[in-house]
Protein backbone atom coordinates (compact mmCIF):
# COMPACT_ATOMS: atom_id res chain seq x y z
CA UNK A 1 0.00 0.00 0.00
CA UNK A 2 1.16 3.67 -0.73
CA UNK A 3 1.89 5.90 2.29
CA UNK A 4 0.37 9.25 2.52
CA UNK A 5 2.16 11.58 5.58
CA UNK A 6 2.88 14.69 6.35
CA UNK A 7 6.87 15.31 5.98
CA UNK A 8 8.92 17.03 8.55
CA UNK A 9 11.32 19.43 7.92
CA UNK A 10 12.96 21.92 10.28
CA UNK A 11 12.51 25.10 10.95
CA UNK A 12 15.68 27.42 9.76
CA UNK A 13 16.62 29.86 11.88
CA UNK A 14 16.38 32.73 8.57
CA UNK A 15 13.85 31.96 5.94
CA UNK A 16 12.98 34.13 2.93
CA UNK A 17 9.80 33.31 3.10
CA UNK A 18 6.93 31.30 4.95
CA UNK A 19 7.31 28.09 2.69
CA UNK A 20 9.00 29.21 -0.24
CA UNK A 21 8.66 29.23 -3.50
CA UNK A 22 6.55 25.78 -5.64
CA UNK A 23 10.24 24.96 -7.22
CA UNK A 24 12.10 24.67 -4.37
CA UNK A 25 8.89 22.59 -2.77
CA UNK A 26 9.11 20.36 -5.65
CA UNK A 27 12.99 20.08 -5.58
CA UNK A 28 13.08 19.48 -1.08
CA UNK A 29 14.03 15.58 -0.51
CA UNK A 30 11.32 13.91 1.57
CA UNK A 31 12.68 12.17 4.73
CA UNK A 32 11.74 8.57 5.74
CA UNK A 33 9.78 9.19 9.11
CA UNK A 34 7.86 6.69 11.48
CA UNK A 35 4.04 6.65 11.16
CA UNK A 36 3.85 6.40 15.18
CA UNK A 37 6.22 9.09 15.75
CA UNK A 38 6.58 12.93 15.83
CA UNK A 39 9.64 14.73 15.79
CA UNK A 40 9.47 17.59 18.35
CA UNK A 41 10.69 21.49 17.14
CA UNK A 42 9.23 20.72 13.38
CA UNK A 43 6.70 22.37 11.35
CA UNK A 44 4.60 20.86 8.31
CA UNK A 45 5.34 21.18 5.28
CA UNK A 46 3.33 20.77 2.15
CA UNK A 47 1.73 16.98 2.56
CA UNK A 48 3.62 14.83 0.50
CA UNK A 49 2.93 10.73 -1.33
CA UNK A 50 5.78 8.38 -1.10
CA UNK A 51 6.02 4.60 -2.08
CA UNK A 52 8.39 1.86 -1.61
CA UNK A 53 9.08 -1.01 -3.63
CA UNK A 54 7.30 -3.10 -1.34
CA UNK A 55 4.43 -0.91 -1.80
CA UNK A 56 4.78 -0.73 -5.16
CA UNK A 57 4.72 -4.77 -5.55
CA UNK A 58 1.55 -5.05 -3.02
CA UNK A 59 -0.28 -2.36 -4.70
CA UNK A 60 0.19 -3.57 -8.34
CA UNK A 61 -0.46 -7.22 -7.31
CA UNK A 62 -0.19 -10.51 -9.04
CA UNK A 63 -1.02 -10.68 -12.19
CA UNK A 64 0.62 -11.26 -16.13
CA UNK A 65 4.27 -9.99 -15.26
CA UNK A 66 4.17 -12.41 -12.01
CA UNK A 67 3.04 -15.21 -14.59
CA UNK A 68 5.64 -14.28 -16.96
CA UNK A 69 8.41 -14.59 -14.07
CA UNK A 70 7.35 -17.75 -12.71
CA UNK A 71 7.32 -19.40 -16.35
CA UNK A 72 10.60 -18.06 -17.43
CA UNK A 73 12.41 -18.88 -14.42
CA UNK A 74 10.43 -22.14 -14.44
CA UNK A 75 12.32 -22.96 -18.06
CA UNK A 76 15.59 -22.50 -15.85
CA UNK A 77 14.82 -24.45 -13.17
CA UNK A 78 13.97 -27.21 -15.56
CA UNK A 79 17.00 -26.78 -17.40
CA UNK A 80 18.97 -26.81 -14.68
CA UNK A 81 17.34 -29.99 -12.78
CA UNK A 82 18.15 -31.92 -16.20
CA UNK A 83 21.75 -31.17 -15.76
CA UNK A 84 22.26 -31.48 -11.83
CA UNK A 85 19.94 -34.80 -12.11
CA UNK A 86 22.00 -36.30 -14.74
CA UNK A 87 24.00 -37.86 -11.80
CA UNK A 88 21.71 -40.70 -11.05
CA UNK A 89 22.03 -42.25 -14.57
CA UNK A 90 25.70 -41.29 -15.33
CA UNK A 91 26.79 -42.95 -11.81
CA UNK A 92 26.05 -46.30 -12.82
CA UNK A 93 26.27 -45.81 -16.51
CA UNK A 94 29.98 -44.72 -16.29
CA UNK A 95 30.31 -47.52 -13.87
CA UNK A 96 30.22 -50.05 -16.27
CA UNK A 97 31.37 -48.34 -19.19
CA UNK A 98 34.60 -47.78 -17.64
CA UNK A 99 34.78 -50.49 -14.60
CA UNK A 100 34.80 -47.39 -11.76
CA UNK A 101 34.70 -48.81 -8.67
CA UNK A 102 32.61 -47.85 -5.77
CA UNK A 103 35.01 -44.27 -4.56
CA UNK A 104 35.15 -42.86 -8.25
CA UNK A 105 31.70 -43.52 -8.30
CA UNK A 106 31.04 -41.25 -5.35
CA UNK A 107 33.95 -39.01 -6.29
CA UNK A 108 32.18 -38.19 -9.70
CA UNK A 109 28.94 -37.29 -7.73
CA UNK A 110 30.88 -35.25 -4.96
CA UNK A 111 33.44 -33.16 -6.79
CA UNK A 112 30.35 -31.42 -8.91
CA UNK A 113 29.12 -30.74 -5.18
CA UNK A 114 32.52 -29.21 -4.23
CA UNK A 115 32.31 -26.81 -7.26
CA UNK A 116 29.04 -25.34 -5.84
CA UNK A 117 30.03 -25.47 -2.41
CA UNK A 118 33.62 -23.32 -3.20
CA UNK A 119 31.33 -20.50 -5.60
CA UNK A 120 28.41 -19.94 -3.93
CA UNK A 121 29.25 -17.06 -1.61
CA UNK A 122 30.84 -15.71 -4.50
CA UNK A 123 27.89 -15.56 -6.59
CA UNK A 124 25.97 -14.37 -3.68
CA UNK A 125 28.41 -11.19 -3.33
CA UNK A 126 28.21 -10.66 -7.50
CA UNK A 127 24.69 -10.66 -7.04
CA UNK A 128 24.29 -8.18 -4.09
CA UNK A 129 27.08 -6.12 -6.04
CA UNK A 130 25.92 -5.95 -9.62
CA UNK A 131 22.99 -7.20 -9.89
CA UNK A 132 20.87 -10.66 -10.07
CA UNK A 133 20.58 -10.16 -14.01
CA UNK A 134 24.60 -10.81 -14.49
CA UNK A 135 25.09 -13.42 -11.92
CA UNK A 136 22.26 -15.60 -13.41
CA UNK A 137 22.95 -15.11 -17.16
CA UNK A 138 26.57 -16.55 -16.20
CA UNK A 139 24.86 -19.25 -14.23
CA UNK A 140 22.75 -19.99 -17.73
CA UNK A 141 26.19 -19.86 -19.74
CA UNK A 142 28.44 -21.74 -18.02
CA UNK A 143 25.45 -24.54 -17.38
CA UNK A 144 25.28 -25.00 -20.80
CA UNK A 145 28.64 -24.95 -22.09
CA UNK A 146 30.14 -27.63 -19.39
CA UNK A 147 27.32 -30.27 -19.83
CA UNK A 148 27.87 -29.94 -23.67
CA UNK A 149 31.34 -30.35 -22.95
CA UNK A 150 30.50 -33.01 -20.76
CA UNK A 151 29.42 -35.28 -23.73
CA UNK A 152 32.79 -35.10 -25.43
CA UNK A 153 35.08 -36.25 -22.47
CA UNK A 154 37.39 -38.74 -24.32
CA UNK A 155 37.62 -39.90 -19.77
CA UNK A 156 36.56 -40.58 -16.47
CA UNK A 157 38.79 -37.83 -15.63
CA UNK A 158 37.38 -35.19 -17.98
CA UNK A 159 34.06 -35.87 -16.77
CA UNK A 160 35.34 -35.14 -13.12
CA UNK A 161 36.93 -31.81 -14.13
CA UNK A 162 33.77 -30.68 -16.49
CA UNK A 163 30.93 -31.79 -13.94
CA UNK A 164 32.79 -29.93 -10.92
CA UNK A 165 32.70 -26.80 -13.50
CA UNK A 166 29.29 -27.30 -13.88
CA UNK A 167 28.44 -27.24 -10.28
CA UNK A 168 30.70 -23.92 -9.45
CA UNK A 169 28.18 -22.21 -12.53
CA UNK A 170 25.21 -24.01 -10.72
CA UNK A 171 26.14 -22.67 -7.15
CA UNK A 172 24.81 -19.13 -8.55
CA UNK A 173 20.95 -20.82 -9.16
CA UNK A 174 19.56 -19.91 -5.98
CA UNK A 175 19.45 -16.59 -6.61
CA UNK A 176 16.64 -17.05 -9.05
CA UNK A 177 14.46 -17.67 -6.17
CA UNK A 178 15.65 -14.60 -4.77
CA UNK A 179 14.96 -12.80 -7.59
CA UNK A 180 11.17 -14.41 -7.97
CA UNK A 181 10.33 -13.66 -4.42
CA UNK A 182 11.24 -9.69 -5.02
CA UNK A 183 8.23 -9.78 -7.31
CA UNK A 184 5.52 -11.73 -5.92
CA UNK A 185 3.19 -9.90 -3.18
CA UNK A 186 3.47 -11.23 0.47
CA UNK A 187 0.01 -12.46 -0.04
CA UNK A 188 0.63 -14.89 -3.08
CA UNK A 189 4.74 -15.88 -2.60
CA UNK A 190 4.53 -19.05 -0.57
CA UNK A 191 2.24 -20.41 -3.07
CA UNK A 192 3.88 -18.93 -6.01
CA UNK A 193 6.90 -20.18 -4.84
CA UNK A 194 6.02 -23.33 -4.23
CA UNK A 195 4.19 -23.63 -7.90
CA UNK A 196 7.50 -22.44 -9.47
CA UNK A 197 9.36 -25.83 -7.35
CA UNK A 198 6.99 -27.71 -9.81
CA UNK A 199 9.71 -27.10 -13.00
CA UNK A 200 12.29 -28.57 -10.88
CA UNK A 201 10.39 -31.75 -10.60
CA UNK A 202 9.55 -31.65 -14.11
CA UNK A 203 12.82 -31.26 -14.92
CA UNK A 204 14.17 -34.39 -12.79
CA UNK A 205 11.31 -36.26 -14.36
CA UNK A 206 12.45 -35.29 -17.93
CA UNK A 207 15.90 -36.40 -17.26
CA UNK A 208 15.04 -40.00 -15.87
CA UNK A 209 12.26 -40.66 -19.15
CA UNK A 210 15.10 -38.94 -21.74
CA UNK A 211 17.60 -41.54 -20.26
CA UNK A 212 15.16 -43.78 -20.49
CA UNK A 213 14.47 -43.11 -24.10
CA UNK A 214 18.10 -42.28 -25.59
CA UNK A 215 20.74 -44.49 -23.23
CA UNK A 216 20.14 -47.94 -24.32
CA UNK A 217 19.51 -46.56 -28.06
CA UNK A 218 22.02 -43.81 -28.57
CA UNK A 219 24.50 -44.05 -25.57
CA UNK A 220 25.24 -41.43 -22.91
CA UNK A 221 26.92 -38.87 -24.44
CA UNK A 222 23.68 -38.02 -26.67
CA UNK A 223 21.71 -38.14 -23.44
CA UNK A 224 23.57 -35.49 -22.55
CA UNK A 225 23.47 -33.07 -26.08
CA UNK A 226 19.88 -33.68 -25.84
CA UNK A 227 19.55 -32.01 -22.37
CA UNK A 228 21.25 -29.13 -23.38
CA UNK A 229 18.58 -28.06 -25.94
CA UNK A 230 16.08 -26.09 -22.63
CA UNK A 231 19.53 -24.39 -21.35
CA UNK A 232 19.61 -23.57 -25.55
CA UNK A 233 16.56 -21.69 -25.74
CA UNK A 234 16.64 -20.30 -22.35
CA UNK A 235 19.87 -18.36 -22.88
CA UNK A 236 18.12 -17.32 -26.25
CA UNK A 237 15.37 -15.43 -24.41
CA UNK A 238 17.13 -14.62 -21.22
CA UNK A 239 17.27 -10.47 -22.49
CA UNK A 240 13.29 -11.00 -20.96
CA UNK A 241 14.51 -11.99 -17.38
CA UNK A 242 14.09 -7.90 -15.46
CA UNK A 243 16.64 -7.06 -12.81
CA UNK A 244 16.00 -7.19 -9.67
CA UNK A 245 13.87 -3.44 -8.75
CA UNK A 246 15.51 -4.10 -4.96
CA UNK A 247 19.06 -4.59 -6.13
CA UNK A 248 18.23 -0.77 -8.22
CA UNK A 249 16.93 0.60 -5.16
CA UNK A 250 19.82 -0.41 -2.90
CA UNK A 251 22.65 0.31 -6.08
CA UNK A 252 20.90 3.87 -6.19
CA UNK A 253 19.66 3.39 -9.43
CA UNK A 254 16.23 4.70 -8.81
CA UNK A 255 15.26 5.40 -12.32
CA UNK A 256 15.67 2.20 -13.44
CA UNK A 257 13.74 0.85 -10.74
CA UNK A 258 11.24 2.87 -11.42
CA UNK A 259 11.14 1.48 -15.53
CA UNK A 260 10.87 -2.12 -14.11
CA UNK A 261 7.89 -1.40 -12.29
CA UNK A 262 6.22 0.54 -15.03
CA UNK A 263 7.08 -2.66 -17.12
CA UNK A 264 5.06 -5.02 -14.48
CA UNK A 265 2.33 -2.17 -13.88
CA UNK A 266 1.78 -1.94 -17.35
CA UNK A 267 0.99 -6.16 -17.79
CA UNK A 268 -0.35 -6.05 -15.54
CA UNK A 269 -2.81 -3.68 -16.56
CA UNK A 270 -2.93 -1.23 -13.62
CA UNK A 271 -0.64 1.68 -12.93
CA UNK A 272 1.92 2.55 -9.67
CA UNK A 273 0.82 4.12 -6.39
CA UNK A 274 0.45 7.82 -6.65
CA UNK A 275 4.01 9.63 -5.65
CA UNK A 276 7.27 8.92 -6.11
CA UNK A 277 9.12 5.40 -5.68
CA UNK A 278 11.73 5.70 -2.37
CA UNK A 279 13.69 3.26 -0.60
CA UNK A 280 13.82 2.56 2.95
CA UNK A 281 17.13 3.73 4.16
CA UNK A 282 20.92 3.28 2.77
CA UNK A 283 22.41 0.74 4.46
CA UNK A 284 26.01 -1.66 3.56
CA UNK A 285 25.61 -3.81 0.50
CA UNK A 286 26.42 -7.56 0.64
CA UNK A 287 28.83 -7.63 3.76
CA UNK A 288 29.47 -10.42 5.70
CA UNK A 289 29.44 -8.06 8.69
CA UNK A 290 26.35 -7.21 8.00
CA UNK A 291 25.11 -10.84 7.42
CA UNK A 292 26.75 -12.08 10.66
CA UNK A 293 25.16 -9.53 13.09
CA UNK A 294 23.74 -10.60 16.08
CA UNK A 295 20.12 -9.95 15.68
CA UNK A 296 20.36 -12.39 12.95
CA UNK A 297 23.05 -14.78 14.32
CA UNK A 298 20.85 -17.73 15.70
CA UNK A 299 18.20 -17.78 12.62
CA UNK A 300 21.46 -17.89 10.19
CA UNK A 301 23.28 -20.92 12.68
CA UNK A 302 19.46 -22.88 12.54
CA UNK A 303 19.41 -21.76 8.82
CA UNK A 304 22.49 -23.03 7.67
CA UNK A 305 22.01 -26.83 9.80
CA UNK A 306 18.74 -27.15 7.79
CA UNK A 307 20.22 -26.42 4.38
CA UNK A 308 23.06 -28.86 4.98
CA UNK A 309 20.67 -31.40 6.24
CA UNK A 310 18.31 -30.63 3.36
CA UNK A 311 20.88 -31.13 0.65
CA UNK A 312 22.17 -34.80 2.45
CA UNK A 313 18.85 -35.96 2.64
CA UNK A 314 17.53 -34.90 -0.78
CA UNK A 315 20.26 -35.99 -3.14
CA UNK A 316 20.62 -38.94 -0.86
CA UNK A 317 17.16 -40.43 -1.81
CA UNK A 318 18.16 -39.28 -5.29
CA UNK A 319 20.87 -41.90 -5.00
CA UNK A 320 19.55 -44.34 -3.41
CA UNK A 321 16.19 -44.86 -4.87
CA UNK A 322 17.00 -47.32 -7.16
CA UNK A 323 19.35 -49.00 -5.05
CA UNK A 324 16.73 -50.01 -2.11
CA UNK A 325 14.23 -50.81 -5.15
CA UNK A 326 16.24 -53.13 -6.37
CA UNK A 327 17.38 -54.59 -2.99
CA UNK A 328 16.47 -58.31 -1.70
CA UNK A 329 18.41 -57.07 1.80
CA UNK A 330 15.95 -54.54 3.27
CA UNK A 331 14.70 -57.43 5.99
CA UNK A 332 18.54 -57.89 6.59
CA UNK A 333 20.66 -55.02 6.28
CA UNK A 334 23.29 -56.86 4.55
CA UNK A 335 25.02 -55.93 0.97
CA UNK A 336 23.35 -55.06 -1.29
CA UNK A 337 23.48 -57.37 -4.08
CA UNK A 338 25.44 -57.26 -6.76
CA UNK A 339 28.15 -55.47 -5.02
CA UNK A 340 31.26 -57.71 -3.49
CA UNK A 341 34.76 -57.03 -2.07
CA UNK A 342 35.98 -59.52 -4.66
CA UNK A 343 34.28 -57.52 -7.57
CA UNK A 344 36.06 -54.30 -7.36
CA UNK A 345 33.21 -52.95 -9.83
CA UNK A 346 30.08 -53.40 -9.02
CA UNK A 347 28.67 -52.94 -12.37
CA UNK A 348 25.27 -53.39 -12.75
CA UNK A 349 23.75 -51.84 -16.04
CA UNK A 350 20.45 -50.19 -15.76
CA UNK A 351 17.77 -52.04 -17.14
CA UNK A 352 13.74 -51.00 -17.97
CA UNK A 353 12.91 -51.87 -14.44
CA UNK A 354 15.57 -49.89 -13.09
CA UNK A 355 14.46 -46.92 -15.26
CA UNK A 356 10.80 -46.93 -14.04
CA UNK A 357 11.47 -47.47 -10.72
CA UNK A 358 13.85 -43.69 -11.12
CA UNK A 359 10.61 -42.52 -12.85
CA UNK A 360 8.17 -43.58 -10.47
CA UNK A 361 10.13 -42.53 -7.59
CA UNK A 362 10.79 -39.05 -8.85
CA UNK A 363 6.61 -38.64 -9.19
CA UNK A 364 6.95 -38.58 -5.18
CA UNK A 365 8.28 -35.00 -5.42
CA UNK A 366 5.10 -33.27 -7.12
CA UNK A 367 3.06 -34.96 -4.43
CA UNK A 368 3.64 -32.52 -1.44
CA UNK A 369 3.00 -29.63 -3.52
CA UNK A 370 -0.62 -29.38 -3.20
CA UNK A 371 -0.09 -30.34 0.58
CA UNK A 372 2.37 -27.38 1.19
CA UNK A 373 0.39 -25.36 -0.69
CA UNK A 374 -2.37 -25.79 1.79
CA UNK A 375 -0.30 -26.00 5.20
CA UNK A 376 2.08 -22.93 4.15
CA UNK A 377 -0.62 -20.07 4.84
CA UNK A 378 -2.25 -21.91 7.21
CA UNK A 379 0.37 -22.84 10.27
CA UNK A 380 3.09 -21.13 8.88
CA UNK A 381 6.71 -21.41 7.17
CA UNK A 382 8.20 -23.08 10.34
CA UNK A 383 5.56 -25.82 11.54
CA UNK A 384 5.64 -26.61 7.74
CA UNK A 385 8.93 -27.03 7.68
CA UNK A 386 8.66 -29.14 11.01
CA UNK A 387 6.35 -31.46 9.57
CA UNK A 388 8.11 -32.38 6.26
CA UNK A 389 11.34 -33.24 8.12
CA UNK A 390 9.22 -35.57 10.89
CA UNK A 391 7.71 -37.34 7.63
CA UNK A 392 11.07 -37.65 6.08
CA UNK A 393 12.63 -39.05 9.22
CA UNK A 394 9.78 -41.35 9.58
CA UNK A 395 9.78 -42.81 5.73
CA UNK A 396 13.25 -43.34 6.33
CA UNK A 397 12.70 -45.50 9.00
CA UNK A 398 10.58 -47.26 7.50
CA UNK A 399 12.37 -48.20 5.16
CA UNK A 400 14.10 -50.70 7.27
CA UNK A 401 10.86 -52.58 7.80
CA UNK A 402 10.53 -56.19 5.66
CA UNK A 403 7.48 -55.03 3.80
CA UNK A 404 6.64 -55.62 -0.20
CA UNK A 405 7.37 -53.81 -2.97
CA UNK A 406 4.54 -51.65 -2.98
CA UNK A 407 4.98 -50.38 0.87
CA UNK A 408 8.47 -49.91 -0.07
CA UNK A 409 8.10 -47.69 -3.29
CA UNK A 410 5.38 -45.81 -1.34
CA UNK A 411 7.87 -44.96 1.79
CA UNK A 412 10.11 -44.24 -1.00
CA UNK A 413 7.37 -41.78 -1.88
CA UNK A 414 7.44 -40.61 1.15
CA UNK A 415 11.11 -39.12 1.54
CA UNK A 416 10.75 -38.25 -1.77
CA UNK A 417 8.11 -35.74 -1.21
CA UNK A 418 8.94 -34.08 1.96
CA UNK A 419 12.77 -33.54 1.79
CA UNK A 420 12.01 -32.23 -1.72
CA UNK A 421 8.95 -29.86 0.54
CA UNK A 422 11.77 -29.30 3.14
CA UNK A 423 14.04 -27.81 0.20
CA UNK A 424 10.95 -25.59 -0.89
CA UNK A 425 10.32 -24.60 2.62
CA UNK A 426 14.32 -23.86 3.88
CA UNK A 427 14.49 -21.59 0.44
CA UNK A 428 11.76 -19.41 1.26
CA UNK A 429 11.90 -18.95 4.73
CA UNK A 430 15.83 -17.71 3.74
CA UNK A 431 14.97 -15.41 1.66
CA UNK A 432 12.00 -14.04 3.97
CA UNK A 433 13.87 -13.80 6.86
CA UNK A 434 17.01 -12.04 5.49
CA UNK A 435 16.68 -8.37 4.09
CA UNK A 436 17.63 -7.09 0.53
CA UNK A 437 20.77 -5.59 0.89
CA UNK A 438 22.29 -9.36 2.32
CA UNK A 439 19.76 -11.48 1.36
CA UNK A 440 21.46 -13.06 -1.87
CA UNK A 441 24.79 -13.30 0.28
CA UNK A 442 22.56 -15.06 2.53
CA UNK A 443 21.50 -17.92 0.20
CA UNK A 444 24.45 -17.96 -1.42
CA UNK A 445 26.25 -18.91 2.12
CA UNK A 446 23.21 -21.45 3.26
CA UNK A 447 23.50 -22.38 -0.24
CA UNK A 448 27.09 -23.15 0.34
CA UNK A 449 26.83 -25.33 3.37
CA UNK A 450 23.81 -26.98 1.75
CA UNK A 451 26.56 -28.50 -0.89
CA UNK A 452 28.92 -29.55 2.19
CA UNK A 453 25.95 -32.46 3.06
CA UNK A 454 25.32 -33.06 -0.69
CA UNK A 455 29.11 -33.61 -0.98
CA UNK A 456 29.53 -36.08 2.08
CA UNK A 457 26.25 -37.90 1.01
CA UNK A 458 27.40 -40.07 -2.19
CA UNK A 459 29.95 -41.57 0.52
CA UNK A 460 27.12 -42.45 2.65
CA UNK A 461 24.23 -43.78 -0.62
CA UNK A 462 27.02 -45.23 -2.87
CA UNK A 463 29.52 -46.63 -0.66
CA UNK A 464 28.18 -47.29 3.03
CA UNK A 465 25.07 -48.24 1.60
CA UNK A 466 27.03 -51.41 0.09
CA UNK A 467 28.44 -52.71 3.05
CA UNK A 468 24.89 -52.07 5.19
CA UNK A 469 21.35 -50.39 3.96
CA UNK A 470 20.51 -50.54 7.10
CA UNK A 471 23.01 -48.56 8.70
CA UNK A 472 22.68 -45.92 6.07
CA UNK A 473 18.71 -45.57 6.49
CA UNK A 474 19.43 -45.02 9.83
CA UNK A 475 22.52 -42.19 9.35
CA UNK A 476 19.69 -40.59 7.00
CA UNK A 477 16.74 -41.22 9.22
CA UNK A 478 18.96 -39.82 12.45
CA UNK A 479 19.76 -36.68 10.67
CA UNK A 480 15.88 -35.95 9.43
CA UNK A 481 15.26 -36.03 12.57
CA UNK A 482 17.72 -33.39 14.00
CA UNK A 483 16.65 -31.02 11.30
CA UNK A 484 13.42 -31.74 12.23
CA UNK A 485 13.91 -30.23 16.01
CA UNK A 486 16.12 -27.46 14.88
CA UNK A 487 13.17 -26.18 12.66
CA UNK A 488 10.92 -26.44 15.30
CA UNK A 489 13.19 -23.92 17.40
CA UNK A 490 13.73 -21.36 14.94
CA UNK A 491 12.83 -18.47 16.71
CA UNK A 492 10.02 -16.96 14.55
CA UNK A 493 7.81 -17.49 11.38
CA UNK A 494 7.61 -15.12 8.07
CA UNK A 495 3.96 -16.18 7.48
CA UNK A 496 2.64 -12.69 5.91
CA UNK A 497 6.01 -10.73 6.31
CA UNK A 498 6.87 -7.98 3.78
CA UNK A 499 9.96 -8.47 2.23
CA UNK A 500 12.66 -6.18 4.40
CA UNK A 501 14.99 -3.76 2.73
CA UNK A 502 17.30 -3.64 5.15
CA UNK A 503 19.18 -4.99 8.55
CA UNK A 504 18.38 -2.16 10.49
CA UNK A 505 16.19 -1.21 12.48
CA UNK A 506 13.34 1.49 11.42
CA UNK A 507 14.81 4.47 13.18
CA UNK A 508 12.99 8.22 13.42
CA UNK A 509 16.50 9.83 13.11
CA UNK A 510 15.83 12.06 9.85
CA UNK A 511 19.64 12.00 9.39
CA UNK A 512 19.45 8.21 8.54
CA UNK A 513 16.00 7.93 7.26
CA UNK A 514 16.95 10.36 3.97
CA UNK A 515 14.79 9.22 0.78
CA UNK A 516 15.45 10.02 -2.72
CA UNK A 517 13.09 11.93 -5.05
CA UNK A 518 13.00 12.62 -8.80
Amino acid sequence: MWLEMDVKHRTPRSRTSSMGSDEDDESRQPLLVNDDTEDPGVVDADSMRFFTVEDAVEWVGFGRFQVMIIFFEGAFSISNAMAVMMIAVLAPVLRCEWWLENWQVALFTTMMFAGMLVFSVPFGSVADTYGRWPALWMVAFGMLCFNLLTAFSPNYYWVVILRTMLGVTFAGAPQMDTLLLEFMPSKYRAKAYLIYAVFWSLGGTGAILLAYAVVPRLGWRYLIVFSCIPAFFVLVFFKALPESVRYYMAAGKRIKALQVLERMARLNRTTLPPGKLVKSSEAPRGTMKELFKRKHLRTLIQDIILWCGAGALYYGIVLVSSEIMESKASCTGSAVPGSSDAIPCSCKPLTSKDYISMIVSTYGEFIQIPINLFLVDLIGRKLTMTLNLALVCAFFLLLNLCVSTAWTTFFLFGVRAFISGTFGMVYLYTAEYFPTNVRALAIGTCSTVARVGAMTTPFIAQVLLNYSLSMALYVYGGLAGFCCLVALLLPQDTMGRKLQDDVQVVSTDTQQRREEAA
